[in-house]
């Protein structure tokens, strides 16, 4: 299959070239000309190809992804997943959880909480979006507070309102119940926190 995939490669690069140098024989363009001034597009693609291979082969690190859309549910206490230029959608599954850390650039990120039954002792979840939009689903009897930083966007809280100042401590927070701090750091993206 390996060598079927370079022969159409090549085979499409052949057809590339052929068209060029016809254009060139009956419109008179300079070849050379244009393929010096197509080559910075060929780096880029370039570049973007190697950023693509690596993050669907990359076996180095699975919690990081790059150019791939991430969908998963999980049962385990503590989140961490980093992606660049793809969503993050997380369901949590599992009676307790305790935290983590998720970190997306130009991609959204959606972590649904509604499941879980009771928040861990750590109870700490580090949110950092770089061009991207954060949807978080807590479950219902579990407080919450947001402290953390915002820059060219907006955090809403469950009841609509906008969060001034990136500080926020919801209802509930004051007392010995469960409380999740939600520390976000957001670039250019919005944050929404639903019950």
């Amino acid at each position: 299959m390996g060598r079927h995939l370079k022969e159409n490669k090549f085979a499409i690069v052949l057809i590339a070239a052929g068209l060029l140098f016809l254009l060139h024989n009956f419109f008179f363009f300079s070849v050379w000309e244009t393929l010096l001034k197509l080559t910075p597009l060929l780096l880029v693609w370039w570049g973007f190809r190697l950023l693509r291979r690596s993050g669907r082969h990359s076996g180095k690190d699975p919690d990081f992804q790059v150019f791939t859309d991430t969908t998963m549910t999980t049962s385990s206490e503590f989140l961490k997943h980093s992606s660049a230029f793809g969503d993050i959608r997380i369901k949590v599954d599992g009676e307790e959880f305790s935290g983590g850390s998720v970190s997306s650039v130009f991609g959204r990120i959606s972590i649904d909480l509604r499941d879980v039954k009771r928040i861990g002792s750590y109870g700490q979840l580090d949110l950092h979006s770089v061009f991207g939009d954060v949807k978080i689903y807590l479950p219902e009897g579990v407080s919450y507070d947001v402290s953390g930083s915002n820059l060219f966007g907006t955090i809403i809280n469950h009841e609509g309102g906008k969060i001034e100042g990136c500080n926020y401590c919801g209802p509930g927070s004051e007392g010995g119940g469960q409380k999740l701090v939600i520390r976000p750091s957001l670039v250019f993206g919005d944050m929404e926190i639903m019950k």
